[in-house]
């Protein structure tokens, strides 16, 4: 799809989304060319990989779960 066709189409969106009111297309129309350079920069970003983060590792406990000690006093 061409540029101008994506952008009609989000402006066209923006119209509706504002109760359809008549005389704001220039209005509709700049915000919407906004929108479809964010969406452009958006696909273009290079994507980077967060730095993965390691659990702490889960201590492992012969014969099932730990058992509390009881203290008397």
């Amino acid at each position: 799809m061409a540029k101008e066709d994506e952008i009609r189409l989000i402006a066209y969106k923006i119209w509706e989304e504002e109760g359809c009111i008549d005389g704001l297309d220039c209005e509709h129309w700049y915000r919407a060319e906004t929108i479809w350079d964010q969406q452009q920069k958006q696909k273009s970003a290079p994507v980077t990989s967060k730095p993965e983060t390691r659990q702490p590792a889960k201590q492992i406990i012969k014969g099932g779960a730990a058992k509390k000690k009881s203290r008397k006093r």
